[in-house]
């Protein structure tokens, strides 16, 4: 994002505000033409249509100590308990309230619902381990039912009556989920097999509430399960995004904002101070990071969102950790940025990294630093004494952010630590944003293979290019030769060399540079074959999403966009598209052997 495009802090404001309250209007809408109809509801009348009786299932197996009961109270039922830790697992475990008959019970038809809807009150808005439950056409309901997560935000619909309508869609379920963390092992976006289908809303057996996956106290007084038909705009799911790619997570201009807490230094004899106020959509944060008489070492002094457990956008997809940053102390070198996900430890397992001015690009008319922090650049082993990844990202992908982190961000925080000295910072807003990273590439003179798989001949550029040569390869001039650095290899040429019959349909193949012999790409990555091919095929060069990308070996020429292996043959371009960020790359300079 060039920074130059705002005028002042009044128009990322604004814009924001704009943004927001689009989507919270749509979501606090609930339209009285929207039908919402009944399924399961808790009516003194057992005759009733909706009335069905309570099962309850507090983690029986593997010395789960799980625990949660129900009362039904003037048509309302009332679901308290704890989930806990298991012993065994060392992980929490679950609780569960269903209908009771597994095989026989009957529910009206939801044939042609996007949404199933929970109308309920609870005391506990903050526990991240709601899930929501639908069996149907199956024989093993506990197992092979549909399951998805729930969260009550300050955007979740509200009625007349104070009730919550926490609406969430069809598209959410899956009925491939872990046994482990009710977590989806496979999504129903990534694979429509797994998700619910006109014939499952019709013939629906089985409902369910589960507390999982998070240690912690609910409540839930539920007034039914409803389903409706809501249109894309009444979703609660949508994450407000500046037009500019930028994901607000945390502002303070009254759209965005979460509740402060301040840490400074308060063990071991930490003498560390830091205070913060908040004016002009901003929090200016002052303070000095001592050395603790103790340890004859720096402390550290902490601003972070307050509640541990605090819900913020999607950030899936994103790169990078953006800040808008001023600091008369811009030369302070013991700054760190900390967000928390997917942990019951967030101060000392929340993923941390360095950040400096230095790195930051400023904006003359805002008069604040955009500094953008990599995902690959945190880690979640850090040393508790100085701040400092024991182990980088860059080692071991396991202390990485993983994209479920990304969707689940539950803390944020800014860090003085490590570094003795007084420091000062204003702080606009902390955003998701996705950047293709740059690296400065000499466009080198390179040769092609003559060698080259999936039956890639020696098309003459003069075929495939205007002002192409008949002495020329397509390959060479497309890759290798800077006179055409303008143009890639005709549309849809990977058709004519049979692209998707040449390689596997079972596993992943490697893809190495025409030139060099390089491994580039890998594919298909974290979705199907015929993903690949679908994606390859809607655009007419083959497509390579971000975990196909063998960064290590994929550089990014000086104009942002161009694609180099790291032994400087191109091989195509960044592009941007509904799904994110792509690599539409020539065939031609990717069907290399190994070297």
């Amino acid at each position: 994002m060039d920074l130059s495009q705002f005028s002042s802090k009044d128009l990322i404001k604004n814009k924001m505000k704009l943004l927001f309250s689009t989507i919270v209007a749509a979501a606090l809408s609930l339209s009285a033409t929207n039908a919402i109809d009944p399924l399961w509801e808790f009516p003194g009348d057992k005759d009733s249509k909706t009335a069905h009786d309570v099962k309850l299932v507090n983690d029986p197996v593997m010395g789960g100590q799980s625990n949660s009961d129900y009362k039904v109270v003037d048509d309302l039922l009332q679901w308290d308990g704890e989930v806990k830790i298991v012993p065994s697992l060392k992980a929490p475990g679950f609780a569960n309230l269903v209908t009771s008959k597994s095989y026989t019970d009957k529910f009206p038809s939801a044939e042609g619902a996007t949404h199933i809807t929970l109308v309920m009150k609870t005391s506990t808005p903050d526990y991240q381990g709601f899930k929501v439950s639908v069996a149907a056409n199956t024989i093993n309901p506990q197992f092979k039912c549909h399951k998805a997560d729930f969260f009550v935000t300050p955007g979740t619909p509200v009625d007349d009556a104070g009730y919550y309508h926490v609406q969430v869609p069809y598209t959410e379920f899956s009925n491939n989920w872990s046994s482990y963390t009710g977590e989806a092992i496979v999504k129903c976006v990534d694979d429509e097999s797994v998700c619910p289908t006109e014939k499952d809303k019709k013939k629906i057996q089985q409902l369910g509430l589960w507390a999982e996956g998070a240690a912690g106290v609910f409540n839930i007084d539920l007034k039914g399960f409803y389903y409706e038909t809501l249109s894309t705009s009444t979703s609660t799911t949508s994450t407000p995004v500046l037009a500019d790619g930028m994901i607000p997570l945390w502002t303070f201009d009254g759209e965005n904002d979460h509740d402060i807490k301040l840490t400074n230094d308060p063990v071991m004899g930490g003498v560390s101070t830091s205070n913060y106020t908040v004016t002009d959509n901003k929090v200016e944060w002052n303070g000095s990071c001592e050395v603790v008489p103790s340890l004859k070492a720096p402390g550290f002094c902490n601003l972070e969102s307050k509640k541990n457990f605090d819900k913020f956008p999607d950030a899936t997809g994103a790169t990078h950790i953006t800040l808008l940053l001023a600091s008369s102390t811009p030369d302070y070198e013991g700054f760190k940025f900390s967000f928390a996900a997917n942990t019951f430890n967030p101060q000392f397992k929340s993923f941390k990294a360095d950040f400096f001015f230095k790195d930051g690009v400023e904006d003359e008319e805002t008069g604040f630093t955009k500094i953008s922090i990599p995902f690959t650049e945190f880690s979640n082993n850090w040393s508790s004494y100085t701040g400092e990844a024991i182990v980088k990202c860059v080692d071991d992908e396991s202390v990485c952010p993983t994209e479920k982190d990304k969707k689940k961000i539950q803390q944020l925080g800014l860090w003085t630590e490590g570094v003795e000295g007084d420091f000062n910072l204003e702080i606009l807003g902390v955003y998701a944003e996705t950047i293709a990273e740059t690296m400065p590439v000499k466009a080198a003179s390179c040769k092609v293979q003559t060698d080259l798989k999936f039956s890639i001949t020696e098309t003459s550029a003069e075929v495939g290019l205007p002002g192409g040569s008949a002495d020329e390869s397509l390959s060479q001039a497309v890759c290798c030769d800077a006179d055409f650095d303008a143009y890639p290899e005709p549309r849809n040429f990977y058709l004519d060399k049979q692209l998707f019959r040449e390689i596997s349909k079972a596993g992943v193949t490697t893809f190495y540079d025409s030139a060099c012999g390089i491994p580039v790409f890998q594919a298909p990555v974290g979705r199907s074959f015929a993903e690949f091919k679908e994606d390859t095929s809607e655009h007419g060069w083959p497509s390579f999403r971000g975990e196909e990308v063998i960064k290590e070996n994929v550089v990014v020429g000086d104009d942002g966009l161009t694609i180099y292996s790291a032994c400087g043959t191109k091989l195509g371009t960044y592009e941007t598209d509904d799904s994110g960020t792509r690599a539409c790359i020539d065939l031609v300079c990717i069907a290399g052997n190994a070297q």
